[in-house]
């Protein structure tokens, strides 16, 4: 703090400071947009693994047996290589949602609650 002690209180300065107060308060609109949207992303690709685990479960008791003669004679081999499919599908699917929640929304959060407000100029 001793190196700011001859800091003089010009006009210029406080230009300036009115500058960074306006850019920060812009990167905090654009990040508070940016976390909405993550929420909204997370919230969709949560319903899209629960959708492809009901629908690989639905795949699998209508036809996924590799023993019963009517599932082999409908396709049931076939139809378990969807249910696989499906299902790794879904594990991507949660994966990139905790990721979505970890990684950004997190951080976001970590940004707009310490580090924006630790960025705040106090005015007297």
């Amino acid at each position: 703090m001793a190196t700011f002690i001859k800091l003089e209180d010009s006009p210029m300065f406080q230009k300036q400071v009115r500058s960074l107060e306006q850019n920060t308060n812009e990167l905090k609109d654009r990040c508070q947009k940016l976390y909405r949207g993550s929420l909204k992303y997370m919230q969709a690709i949560e319903e899209a693994y629960n959708g492809d685990n009901i629908f690989a479960e639905s795949l699998e008791s209508f036809g996924g047996g590799q023993d019963d003669p009517v599932s082999v004679s409908i396709g049931g081999p076939i139809m378990s290589k969807f249910v696989t499919a499906f299902r790794e599908l879904a594990t991507y699917k949660e994966l990139l949602r905790s990721q979505v929640e970890h990684v950004l929304i997190d951080r976001l959060t970590q940004f707009l609650s310490i580090d924006l407000q630790d960025a705040k100029v106090i005015h007297p």
